[in-house]
């Protein structure tokens, strides 16, 4: 299935009441994890019918299902959305890979994107990691896949 973007994942029930305790790093959570969402569970497509956050996790209700026993089976799965739901007004950080890194000249390509506490790093082909912030990044161009970086060179080995 095209357009699928992995937003979490599953990792225990939360009471007897059907909750489902989810993991998210997903850049967009809040435009993810709505009420009336659909998301993909095994590539089934469920609703999100209640959504609420405790600690650091998601609390997530799908289909109106009320008991533990109608969710076990979603247990330790990953969850996805189709990407037309989000309404996107920009781009994911993961459709940054693939794109040209350039301060004066080619640096390289984004070979993956991580994630630490302080943000988003780039990491390059050429072995080496660029932040993604302002202080680096100058502009990313969207429709020629670019990314125009400043002070980047700096960070090589």
């Amino acid at each position: 299935m095209k357009n699928k973007i992995y937003i979490g994942y599953i990792c225990g029930a939360f009471g007897i009441k059907g909750e489902l305790k989810v993991i998210s790093d997903f850049e967009k959570i809040d435009l993810a994890f709505k009420v009336n969402n659909k998301i993909l569970i095994d590539d089934e497509e469920h609703t999100i019918t209640n959504i609420r956050k405790h600690q650091n996790k998601i609390l997530m209700t799908i289909d109106s299902l009320h008991n533990i026993n109608d969710v076990l089976k979603y247990l330790k799965k990953e969850i996805y959305i189709i990407r037309d739901e989000l309404h996107l007004d920009s781009y994911l950080m993961q459709d940054l890979i693939g794109f040209k890194v350039i301060e004066d000249n080619s640096l390289g390509i984004v070979k993956n994107i991580l994630i630490n506490k302080a943000g988003y790093l780039l990491e390059i082909d050429r072995n080496f990691y660029i932040p993604f912030v302002p202080y680096y990044i100058k502009k990313v161009d969207l429709e020629k896949k670019e990314i125009i970086v400043n002070n980047a060179k700096e960070l090589r080995l």
